[in-house]
């Protein structure tokens, strides 16, 4: 396919279904108000817990700060390894036998897996549960495969961002009640809530989340879906070069979030009070100030960050549309680069929570925009497989963004993991810049907006 000499310009259009079909769209709302609820209900029960794995690793009897550490990142990279060589496996199955038994599937793996973490007796154990999580896993990835088949491509932008609210607003609501149930029944008994949160979601999307035999490329009754070879649906995906770019671009957002995210507590550990069995920090507004737990202290910090990032999830497709996604995606990762500077300086807890939640403010644009970007360029019928290879970048960042950023910490220091990560961001949405190409699709619907008012 040629490609067009300025990245700028509009992309050429992929062949998509029409939005006027009936049999591949009439039920895209209720697909994606039910798929939304699964995505919040079974990631709010992730994030009752997960934020505070590094205090799980300390019950478990590892007390040196350095090992916590590792094992912290050793859990998040085991998670990211079986993902990035199963992901691409799942999304071609979803393309060949259907998205939604695929998001099924994740949300059970992940449900299951959790209830058995509440019973680990060591750090190893643990891990290899972690891992095997990654390979069943993947709630994100199949989610937005399947809301992206069922959705009109010209209000793909609007759905993907909606689908990220839950993910955002699950990251806000789940360390904020995780880290009162931790602090007051214990973190083990977070795990067993966990799993029963993943399981009733479960139940919700096989009841009432719906996928159309045509978005299998099943157009008469009895045809044998066209999914395609593993092999075959990835060369077709990445034949498009402006889908290959957005997996690039897309590793590095992700990889914003998993090269700080893990030593967040040991940064709100070092402004925490330490008084015999009591480890507490101070939140400082003007003349008011209250102290609270650690554990609660991090799912707040958590808890902010979720909440900006889902305002700024809300606003991707209005200003996508009114800006473009290339614009609105790179410039969010050059903002989010800038903010990790004050983040790094900050002195207090309070300092330290406000600018991450500022952090959260551009951050939360940068997936859902570049999902809307990849699902515009993606062959009509491989979203699955292009979603797949974009839960392999995800799970890639998993794998390697913790361990890189803990290389960080016990080499330089905790203030330069987020120094190097905005340097990263920084240059990721320079370059982005000069490669991306808005979907022509896009460009089209922004023509022909002012003439609807």
């Amino acid at each position: 396919m040629a490609q067009p000499k300025n990245p700028g310009s509009p992309a050429p259009a992929t062949t998509f279904t029409p939005a006027a079909d009936p049999a591949l769209y009439a039920n895209w709302r209720v697909n994606l108000l039910f798929i939304w609820f699964g995505v919040f209900v079974g990631l709010m029960g992730a994030n009752f817990v997960f934020p505070f794995i590094p205090f799980f690793i300390k019950e478990l009897g590892v007390t040196d700060k350095g090992e916590i550490g590792w094992w912290t990142s050793l859990s998040a990279s085991a998670t990211g390894l079986s993902l990035t060589l199963t992901a691409p496996i799942w999304g071609t199955m979803a393309d060949r036998y259907g998205r939604k038994p695929m998001f099924v599937r994740a949300l059970l793996g992940a449900g299951v897996l959790i209830l058995i973490m509440g019973a680990t007796q060591a750090p190893w154990q643990f891990v290899a549960l972690r891992f095997l999580m990654g390979a069943f896993a993947g709630t994100m990835g199949a989610a937005a495969a399947l809301v992206a088949s069922t959705t009109p491509r010209e209000r793909v932008g609007y759905a993907l961002g909606m689908l990220q609210t839950g993910q955002f607003m699950a990251n806000t609501l789940g360390p904020f009640i995780g880290g009162m149930a931790s602090a007051a029944f214990g973190i083990r008994n977070s795990f067993f809530f966990c799993g029963g949160l993943y399981l009733a979601a479960v139940a919700l999307a096989f009841v009432f989340v719906k996928e159309s035999k045509v978005s299998l490329g099943a157009a008469a009754p009895g045809h044998k879906p066209k999914g395609g070879s593993l092999a075959g649906n990835i060369r077709l995906v990445v034949s498009e070069r402006q889908v290959v770019v957005m997996l690039g671009f897309l590793f590095f957002l992700w990889l914003s979030t998993q090269f700080v995210r893990p030593v967040m507590p040991i940064s709100i550990d070092d402004f925490a009070s330490h008084l015999g069995d009591r480890d507490s920090v101070t939140l400082v507004i003007g003349g008011w100030s209250r102290s609270f737990d650690e554990k609660f202290g991090t799912g707040l910090v958590y808890g902010m960050i979720g909440l900006t990032s889902t305002f700024a999830a809300l606003s991707v497709a209005p200003l996508g549309q009114r800006i473009g996604y290339r614009r609105c995606v790179t410039a969010a990762a050059v903002l989010t680069g800038v903010l990790f500077i004050p983040v790094a300086l900050a002195g207090t807890y309070t300092t330290f929570l406000l600018w991450m939640g500022a952090t959260g403010l551009f951050q939360g644009a940068m997936v859902p925009g570049t999902n809307a970007l990849i699902a515009a360029s993606v062959p009509d019928g491989k979203q699955g497989a292009a979603f797949g290879l974009a839960a392999s970048m995800q799970s890639m960042a998993l794998l390697i963004g913790p361990l890189a950023g803990g290389a960080v910490n016990d080499a330089f220091g905790i203030q330069y993991v987020y120094l190097v990560m905005g340097a990263i961001l920084v240059a990721t949405g320079v370059v982005g810049f000069g490669l991306i190409r808005e979907p022509e699709l896009f460009t089209r619907a922004r023509a022909v907006r002012p003439a609807h008012g």
